[in-house]
């Protein structure tokens, strides 16, 4: 194997509906970028670790005529504190790529997150996605968070939430009155999403599914909100109060600092940034532009091939 072009960065963000990479030069320009099957941290099987693996031998293969890069950051979601899977990314990553292990950094996806958009210590990061967190990385290093406890326990705000929320009060309507429930907008919507009206349509979609399988359908939501449907629009302004919750538990921990409010399930209904912003002030930066979470990682991927030890 070639030995690794001088200072190339490679960083990648994996995510469980989709992963990508970015490669860049010490100067900071992107030489190429890409998209990869969705991965987690959650690599607990061989076979899993296998389909991982052969993930990143095919970015390998495909990157051979740009350059083998000299270091690597990955962001991993769902790799939470556990040093043995942080260990297997590291290690099915060396093997891909032939670079020391030295030179590959896996980082919680959170924390590459919040390096996108501030330096450590300088604000706070409410991320609404399939879950929901909030994330404060201090000058120090030190990671508090709030929330993130899986959809089981709460994720309030996040994807999920919203989309049980809906299904919830759907069924319940039901109970009450038949017919008042999947007769609403909001029943029509979800309707559509599940492929019926009927209790066997939501086990189905819910349970023969994981936690995205959920998430999906406060896309459903969505559409009915925008649609009038009152019972959904309220759920969205109690999901920017949730998330709000995250925000200012943080800012009693850390102090008051800018806050972004991020991730894919935050765009969903404009009623959610509306009510987190009437909530969290000031002062509050509404993340509504894409940020480059791969780029940033490829940019600290060119510093720690430079560097003599791991520094982040």
């Amino acid at each position: 194997m070639p030995a690794p072009d001088e200072g190339l960065g490679l960083g990648i963000e994996t995510g469980g509906t989709g992963s990508r990479w970015c490669l860049s030069a010490p100067s900071g320009a992107i030489l190429a970028r890409g998209e990869m099957e969705p991965m987690t941290g959650h690599v607990f099987t061989q076979a899993e670790r296998e389909r991982v693996a052969g993930i990143f031998a095919r970015l390998a293969s495909e990157l051979h005529g740009m350059g083998r890069p000299a270091a690597i950051v990955a962001g991993v979601t769902g790799l939470g504190p556990e040093s043995a899977v942080r260990a297997v990314f590291s290690e099915i990553l060396a093997t891909a790529f032939g670079s020391p292990e030295d030179k590959i950094l896996v980082v919680d996806d959170m924390w590459l997150g919040y390096r996108a958009r501030f330096q450590p210590g300088e604000g706070i990061i409410v991320y609404s996605g399939t879950g929901s967190i909030g994330y404060h990385l201090g000058a120090d290093g030190e990671i508090i968070r709030a929330g993130g406890r899986g959809v089981l326990i709460d994720d309030g705000g996040s994807a999920a939430w919203i989309a049980a929320r809906a299904v919830r009060g759907l069924l319940r309507r039901e109970d009450e009155a038949p017919g008042s429930g999947w007769g609403s907008v909001l029943g029509h919507a979800l309707a559509q999403a599940l492929g019926g009206a009927s209790w066997d349509a939501v086990r189905t979609h819910v349970y023969g599914g994981d936690r995205g399988s959920l998430g999906l359908l406060a896309r459903s939501v969505a559409a009915a909100a925008e649609a009038g449907d009152v019972v959904a629009a309220e759920i969205f302004t109690q999901a920017g109060e949730e998330l709000a919750r995250l925000a200012l538990a943080l800012r009693a921990r850390v102090g008051v600092k800018p806050v972004a409010l991020c991730g894919r399930a935050a765009t969903l209904s404009p009623l959610i940034a509306q009510r987190f912003g009437a909530l969290v002030t000031p002062p509050v930066a509404l993340d509504e532009v894409q940020v480059d979470v791969p780029g940033c990682a490829a940019n600290l991927a060119c510093e720690l091939s430079n560097a003599n030890e791991k520094r982040f």
